[in-house]
This record gives C-alpha cells, sequence and structure tokens, in this order.
C-alpha cells in the first residue's frame, strides 16, 4: 500500500487455511507484511500460505514481507474443544498438560506455584478477567469476574505476579530453524528484556533475516533499555497486549508514542500492534474509538499498524484490511494538505 504507514496482517484459521482466494485479496486489499504466529502455526499450513502470498505479490505485482513472530516464554492455553463460553462466577481449573474436560482447561506451563489465592489472572489479552480462588496441587482455581470466550493457545497474564526465563524457548529455537529454511524475511522476538537477547538471536538467525523487538516488558519500556533495544534491532513493536499488564493500560499511550518517536530518530521500523480493529473480528466495521487509534499511529509516525485476531481468526479479514487501508489512505492525505 502507498503512504508512510503500512498494514501488517497476521495470517491464521481464517484468512490463510485453505484460502488461497482470501490471502490474494488480502494482498489486494494493501497487506504489506504477512505475519505468521509461531503461537499458534503449523508449519505444513505455514509453507503453503507462504507460496500462496508470494504467487498473490507476483500476480499483483506488489512485495510482501514474510513475518515469523516467535512465541517467547508467555503462558498459554493448550488446546480447546472449539470456542470455550465464559459467563460471571463461573469456575474453572488451570492445569498443565490436562486434557480439555468439562472445566478443565489446559495450559502449556506448570505455573501453580508462583500464585496464590486472591491474585488476578487474564485470559486472551485480558479480555476474560478472573481471580484466582485456590490452589489444589497442579490445578489453579480460578472464578471469572466477566463476559465473554477464549480459545486454544489464547495467552495468560498474571499481573500479580512475577516470573520469567529466558526469551527464547526450546520451542523457538525449533521456530527459528523451520524459519531459517523458509521464505521469511523478518523474524519477532517476544518479551525482550534488553539489547542482549536482540544480540543472542541475531547469532542463530545471522544478517540476512530483520529482527523485531516486541516491547512488551516492563524493563524494556525503560528509556535507556528501550533505545540500546532499538540500536540492536532493525525494529520494535508496541505490543500493547502484554505491555499493559506490566506497566499499567495508562501508561501504554506514552510508551507507543515514546516507542515510535525513538524508532524514527534511529531509522528503524516501529509497528504498532494489539486490538488496533479487535471490533472486526466479529463486525464488518471498525469502531469510531478503533478509527482514531489507527490514526493517532499515522499521525505519530509509525512505519506499520498491525491486524491481530482480525484477520487471523476474525470474520472479515479482507474488510479489515480495507477498513485500515482506507483509514491510513485518509488521514495520510489530509496531513499533507493540512501542511501545505
Amino acid at each position: 500500500m502507498s503512504g508512510k504507514t503500512r498494514i501488517v496482517a497476521t495470517i491464521g484459521s481464517t484468512s490463510g487455511n485453505g484460502s488461497k482466494e482470501i490471502l490474494r485479496q488480502m494482498v489486494e486489499a494493501g497487506v504489506d507484511v504477512a505475519r505468521f504466529n509461531f503461537a499458534h502455526a503449523k508449519y505444513s499450513e505455514v509453507e503453503k500460505q507462504i507460496k500462496w502470498l508470494r504467487e498473490a505479490a507476483t500476480q499483483l505485482r506488489q512485495k510482501v514481507t514474510i513475518y515469523g513472530d516467535l512465541s517467547g516464554p508467555k503462558i498459554r492455553l493448550g488446546d480447546l474443544k472449539g470456542r470455550v463460553k465464559i459467563k460471571v462466577g463461573d469456575e474453572f481449573g488451570l492445569m498443565a498438560d490436562a486434557k480439555h474436560e468439562g472445566n478443565i482447561l489446559p495450559v502449556q506451563f506448570d505455573f501453580s506455584e508462583y500464585v496464590s489465592p486472591g491474585q488476578r489472572l487474564f485470559l486472551f489479552d485480558g479480555k476474560i478477567e478472573a481471580e484466582i480462588v485456590a490452589v489444589v496441587g497442579k490445578i489453579v482455581k480460578i472464578v471469572s469476574r466477566t463476559n465473554g470466550y477464549v480459545t486454544s493457545h489464547n495467552g495468560i497474564n498474571l499481573p500479580d505476579t512475577s516470573f520469567m526465563g529466558d526469551p527464547l524457548t526450546a520451542k523457538d529455537l525449533k521456530d527459528i530453524e523451520f524459519i531459517k529454511k523458509q521464505d521469511f524475511d523478518w523474524v519477532g522476538l517476544s518479551f525482550v528484556h534488553s539489547a542482549d537477547d536482540i544480540k543472542a538471536l541475531r547469532k542463530l538467525v545471522g544478517k540476512n533475516l530483520k529482527i523485531i523487538a516486541k516491547i512488551e516488558t516492563k524493563a524494556a519500556t525503560e528509556t535507556r533499555a528501550l533505545a540500546e533495544i532499538i540500536k540492536a534491532s532493525d525494529g520494535v513493536m508496541a505490543a500493547r497486549g502484554d505491555m499493559a499488564y506490566e506497566v499499567g493500560p495508562e501508561l501504554v499511550p506514552v510508551v507507543q508514542w515514546r516507542l515510535v518517536k525513538m524508532a524514527r530518530a534511529a531509522k528503524r521500523k516501529s509497528i504498532v500492534a494489539t486490538q488496533m480493529m479487535a471490533s472486526m473480528v466479529d463486525a464488518p466495521q471498525p469502531t469510531r474509538a478503533e478509527v482514531s487509534d489507527v490514526a493517532r499511529a499515522v499521525f505519530e509516525g509509525a512505519s506499520y499498524t498491525m491486524l491481530s485476531e482480525e484477520t487471523a481468526m476474525g470474520s472479515y479479514p479482507v474488510d479489515a484490511v480495507n477498513e485500515m487501508a482506507r483509514i491510513i489512505k485518509a488521514v495520510s492525505k489530509n496531513m499533507v494538505q493540512g501542511a501545505k
């Protein structure tokens, strides 16, 4: 797409799995970067989807950058039997290596020893807020305080406790080998704490792959650390979902503004991400607040705005790209006119 700010779209179940035509339409609508989230992606599907994306780009005479996002050490739900509806007051048990049976939900990591009753727990980028009411063996029992739903591999946030290991997990190392063998242009590192994390990844991927540092930990948002991370990487992402639990939602706009400004000064890419047009998972048009969110990123000078679940699992993936492209074009045009 034309203009200073471009579009990253996440490829998932509704946009890519078995749908060559939808991917072509997304590229035609304005996707500049196709993102694969390795928390969910399956190798066989990714190979097929990359081929389709490259074919579409050639046919449409456009360039599409292929971006692989590493999972990192994030706690996630395991495999669920479809979408699980949750109501206020519902009780669930979270257990590592379990099967989804009744109100027992599997998780990919045993965090039972790190939490205590009374602490908060968030599911699916904060869409579900719950309270931990008991820890029985390896089962963390929770009660929901909000309505909503969860699906397989949704993230879990624990704002009242803190534990974090190496940002590169065993799964990440396996995914890196796959990414290096495929036609990828960028690789994203989750839960970056310092520039040393970027340097460690650089040794593994070499110079051909561009590294995107996902800024979502409190340590990475500190001005000095952020400056060093930006210098060591090829681009940075304001990963606002997990960031909100680290620094508080009221400070996310401040961090976003600082990140974009510093990235521009250092001549690095900047990506504004998470829930930019989240209502379009289920609706054909964005809300006015979402339009303003995208517009603000353009005003700030972000290199890219990103669609996540809107294109990965939403009902209107092509419409979401069209709407974001339309907003960017309108704002960019009026910024230019206003500057004259």
